[in-house]
C-alpha cells in the first residue's frame, strides 16, 4: 500500500495538508539518501510509508505534554509526530550531524515550528524535562533504561517502538507491552513498550 492508502486504513485523521507534508517528507528522505546515509539504500517509498504509519500511530500512546525523540535518525518517529500533531512541542536528538542537517532542512521545508533539533549524544543530556520520551531502534531497551536512570523522574513516560513483545523487566520500572494499530494494517508484528518509574 502507498502512503495515502495506509493512512486511510488507519484511525489517523489527517488533513490533505498533513498527507501532503508526509509525502514530501518521504520524498526528501529518498532524495537526500542518495548522498547521505539516512536510511538503508534498499528502502523504497512504500517501505518508508510503512515506517511513517508505524510512527504516526504512536501518538495515541503519548501523555499530554512535550516529547523528546532520542536517536531520531532521519526523523522516525519525531518528524512524523510533528506532522500529525503540529502544536505539540517536540525535541529531536541525534549525534550524527548529517542527519541533524537533514532534520533542520525538513523542519523548515514543512514549517514544523514546534519541532527543535539537537545535535548531541544522549549521554550529554543531564536531565530530561519533556513528559514523553520516544525511541525507535536506537538502543536495546535495557541499555536505554540504564542510560536514562539519572535523567528522568516519575513524571516521564518512555515509549519504545519494538517489533514484538520483548521480555523486559527492570528494577524500579513498570513496563507494559501494547500492540500497535499498525500491526493489523501492515500484517507485521509491531508494538510499543510503555515504561514509567514505579
Amino acid at each position: 500500500m502507498d502512503l495515502k492508502e495506509l493512512i486511510a486504513a488507519s484511525s489517523l485523521n489527517l488533513t490533505d495538508i498533513q498527507v501532503s507534508q508526509a509525502d514530501k517528507y518521504l520524498n526528501q528522505i529518498l532524495k537526500w539518501n542518495k548522498t547521505r546515509n539516512l536510511v538503508s539504500r534498499n528502502l523504497r517509498k512504500n517501505d518508508l510509508a510503512e515506517h511513517f504509519l508505524d510512527c504516526a500511530v504512536l501518538q495515541k500512546h503519548l501523555m499530554p505534554g512535550s516529547v523528546i525523540d532520542l536517536g531520531t535518525g532521519s526523523g522516525f518517529p519525531g518528524i512524523c509526530l510533528g506532522i500529525i500533531d503540529p502544536n505539540r512541542e517536540l525535541t529531536l536528538v541525534d549525534s550524527n550531524r548529517k542527519k541533524t542537517s537533514f532534520l533542520i532542512h525538513i523542519k523548515n521545508e514543512l514549517g514544523l515550528n514546534s519541532v527543535s533539533i539537537k545535535n548531541l549524544r544522549v549521554e550529554e543530556i543531564e536531565q530530561i524535562n519533556e513528559t514523553n520520551i520516544v525511541c525507535r531502534a536506537f538502543k536495546e531497551p535495557d541499555a536505554l533504561l540504564k542510560s536514562l536512570e539519572n535523567k528522568i523522574t516519575k513524571k516521564n513516560k518512555i515509549i519504545l517502538m519494538v517489533s514484538e513483545k520483548e521480555p523486559l523487566s527492570a528494577q524500579g520500572f513498570d513496563i507494559a507491552y501494547k500492540e500497535s494499530e499498525a500491526s493489523k494494517i501492515l500484517g507485521k508484528k509491531r508494538g510499543f513498550l510503555e515504561i514509567q518509574m514505579s
